[in-house]
């Protein structure tokens, strides 16, 4: 958990949210948020299958195997009910959840009050803080022990935390830290944090023990001092912690007179400016757009700069189009192209062929053509994309534009079947730009289209020359594979097998490396098992990862972030046990991105055995991942590696586009999917519902192996849809699927199609399926 996730609940708070856990950030996966088990009775067996679902992490298919069960009065009971709603709460269904159990007479008796208890989560996510405290007060008498009424205590901290009840909160707080000592320390911090009296603060700081807490004392009493009205305290200490946006944001906001509001405004603007492109300037932005939604047009130019360099590129996108329509003089060049690239990346492509067609300035007109013929391409104008390209060759003959125009156009010409054309443009482009980086590639390409000529004897002789002449190059491997692959049409199997051993042995995690290995008979590379793989024993990993597991129980989830960071830091005094532990505790707890890192550590540090090797290439809900592909008949390793590629095993993750989840499903094709499957309802959140998104990432997947059956064209269908596979597979050479990878003209398609290959090979080695 990072400071700027602690400053955002601290915004958040200001803003009305007032509890200091950041609900609302980007959480774990979904299956989490209702971690308690629920023991069923009934002997009817699709309650007893939905029950089974739910603790293997299926929460939706927990509901669609219970929605025929609550349609039928004479199956539907309490338990059913109670059930069903946990279903729901697991994939953040919360309108469901408040359907299915508001009113209920048994709320207060079944099961302990677990439907309380989950009312209250469904009124803590629509921010309802009044119905929140109810349903916990109501959960804390229902409560079965001494530790769930300690726990529940937490969730009425909270609600009175929110509805600024702050001596009530602190003492809830108090109440459930005397009672939870593991968490003590956190649940203290936050009494302190709606206390008003500075010295009952400090004592209650003098009682934190725990590292992690320890640090975020001073973080606390800024947001102490916010809450207690001394904003410009606040801000102060803000500012002693490096966080300027945050100190700014408070200064604003405590500032009465509108003169030194305006000073105030006008050195948040100098900040911006001089930290453009920066994490610190785009806090900065969303503290001004909060603060003060009223700009100059040269403010407004000052953001939309900051904006573009740091990747915010719809905020970029407004500032620029509002400065450009209210300016009464001619833009600069320099701003009319970083304007063309915002639009070129959020795919609005003819809107920014327009924009880079604006840019004159000698310094900036080749790449601005350039750019523009790409727009046009991306636009579907293809006859002007390579009107462009053919007038930035000619403008600029000698300039690295030219190079990637020519490049582009020989792309093309492979596009259209003008393979020979093609061939002798990616020549002309080695010869004439013998020293840029287009030179290794346009030579590689060349040869390709030799070999797939049947011209093995030139494609040889140009691969062998390419590695020689570029030995560092990154179609190193690829020339050398391919050289070998000519060699041996050309019977020379020495030659062909040297040039393997060379690829298998330079990098033999690559593609080509297992590609080799397969030419020359032999295993591709995996991790060596390790001599023992037992869990490894970790007592500090062990009582961080009971701290976090408590705090998402009790739905601190900014702690339990911070938790999560002390696992995952970079310490040189964790052992490789404690880095195992630790990778795997995060792992279980739906952190993979943390996993990875760690995983890649411990190679680092000389731990190459497949225990490092599955934390670098993780997998969650294995079990759902086998159980859908052995549904469609795909190989589980396949399906891994197409989730390592799309996602990192990140549940939350989303694209610049709108996909969503573990294999980048959009939402679109989401409903559409799920209307095959009939879904009873549909709602996008579920595409970050594991089970739900690798059920129709599975399903979309499935659709391109039907259709095209080879594994190359599947994976580019995926990636960049069925059209373009459709021209792709007409070139000379497609039937091979190799060569028909090498030909794909998209650097991104082409790197995707090999790297999930080269996926599926490490998740069959590393994985039992």
């Amino acid at each position: 958990m990072t400071a700027q996730l602690f400053l955002l609940a601290l915004a958040t708070l200001s803003l009305g949210c007032r509890e200091s856990s950041a609900d609302q950030r980007t959480r774990a996966p979904a299956q989490r948020v209702v971690p308690e088990t629920l023991a069923v009775r009934s002997a009817d067996p699709d309650v007893r299958r939905a029950a089974g679902a739910l603790r293997d992490g299926r929460p939706w298919l927990a509901s669609q195997t219970l929605a025929p069960v609550l349609a039928d009065s004479s199956r539907r009971t309490p338990e059913v009910e109670l059930l069903a709603a946990s279903a729901a709460a697991a994939w953040e269904g919360w309108s469901d959840v408040q359907a299915l159990l508001t009113g209920r007479p048994w709320l207060d008796t079944l099961a302990g009050g677990r439907g309380r208890l989950l009312l209250a989560r469904a009124a803590f996510a629509r921010r309802d803080a009044a119905a929140a405290l109810e349903h916990a007060s109501a959960a804390v008498r229902a409560a079965p022990g001494d530790a769930e009424r300690a726990e529940r205590t937490v969730l009425v901290a909270r609600a009175l935390d929110r509805l600024e009840q702050r001596d009530s909160a602190a003492a809830a707080y108090a109440r459930a830290a005397d009672a939870l000592p593991l968490v003590a320390d956190w649940l203290r911090l936050r009494a302190a944090g709606v206390m008003a009296d500075s010295a009952a603060r400090a004592r209650l700081y003098a009682t934190v023990r725990v590292p992690t807490a320890r640090a975020r004392v001073p973080w606390t009493e800024a947001f102490a001092l916010e809450r207690s009205g001394d904003a410009m305290g606040a801000s102060r200490a803000l500012e002693s912690l490096g966080s300027r946006a945050a100190a700014f944001r408070l200064r604003l906001a405590g500032e009465p007179d509108s003169a030194r509001r305006e000073v105030v405004r006008r050195e948040l603007i100098d900040f911006i400016r001089a930290r453009a492109g920066t994490a610190d300037a785009r806090q900065a932005i969303d503290v001004l757009d909060a603060a003060a939604p009223t700009m100059t047009i040269d403010e407004h130019l000052v953001v939309a700069r900051s904006a573009a360099r740091s990747g915010a590129l719809e905020r970029a996108r407004r500032g620029f189009s509002i400065n450009f329509g209210a300016r009464s003089t001619p833009a600069e060049q320099g701003d009319l192209f970083a304007y063309a690239n915002v639009l070129a990346r959020l795919n609005r492509d003819r809107e920014a062929a327009q924009g880079y067609a604006r840019v004159s300035e000698p310094a900036l007109l080749p790449s601005a053509q350039y750019q523009r013929a790409r727009a046009l391409l991306g636009a579907g104008d293809g006859a002007g994309a390579r009107r462009a390209l053919q007038d930035v060759v000619r403008r600029f003959p000698k300039d690295s534009n030219a190079a990637a125009a020519r490049m582009l156009l020989a792309d093309l010409a492979t596009d259209d079947g003008r393979d020979a054309d093609a061939r002798a443009a990616y020549l002309a482009v080695a010869k004439d730009f013998p020293e840029s980086r287009h030179a290794a590639r346009a030579r590689f390409r060349a040869a390709v289209i030799a070999f797939a000529a049947r011209n093995q004897r030139a494609a040889a002789r140009e691969l062998d020359s390419l590695a020689q002449r570029y030995p560092r190059s990154d179609v190193l491997n690829g020339a050398q594979y391919w050289a070998g692959r000519a060699w041996a049409d050309l019977r020379d199997t020495a030659k062909a097998r040297e040039r393997w051993r060379a690829v298998a042995a330079r990098e033999p995690l690559s593609y080509y490396a297992a590609a080799a290995a397969r030419r020359l008979g032999e295993e591709s590379w995996a991790p060596p098992a390790p001599t023992a793989d037992s869990e490894p024993a970790s007592p500090w990993a062990r009582e961080i990862v009971a701290r976090a597991d408590l705090l998402e129980r009790l739905g601190m989830d900014t702690e339990a972030g911070f938790e999560y960071d002390a696992l995952a830091a970079d310490s040189a005094q964790r052992t490789p046990d404690d880095l195992l532990a630790a990778g795997r505790a995060l792992l279980a707890r739906g952190q993979p991105s943390r996993a990875i890192a760690i995983g890649w550590r411990l190679v680092g540090r000389g731990v190459r055995d497949a225990r490092a090797y599955r934390l670098a290439y993780p997998v969650v809900v294995r079990e759902v991942i086998a159980a859908e592909a052995a549904r469609r008949s795909l190989d589980p390793a396949l399906v891994a590696g197409v989730i390592r590629q799309e996602s990192s095993f990140n549940p939350r993750a989303t694209s610049p586009a709108g996909a969503r989840g573990l294999m980048q499903v959009m939402p679109d094709v989401g409903r559409q999917l799920a209307r095959g499957r009939s879904f009873p309802e549909w709602d996008p959140v579920l595409l970050y519902q594991p089970d739900v998104n690798v059920q129709l990432g599975v399903d979309h997947l499935a659709t391109f192996v039907r259709q095209y059956g080879e594994l190359a064209r599947v994976l580019a269908a995926y990636n960049a849809g069925p059209g373009r596979v459709r021209r792709w597979v007409e070139k000379a050479g497609a039937d091979d699927p190799e060569l028909f990878t090498e030909r794909i003209p998209f650097d991104e398609t082409r790197d995707y199609v090999r790297i999930v290959q080269r996926n599926r090979d490490l998740y069959r080695a590393l994985y039992q399926w």
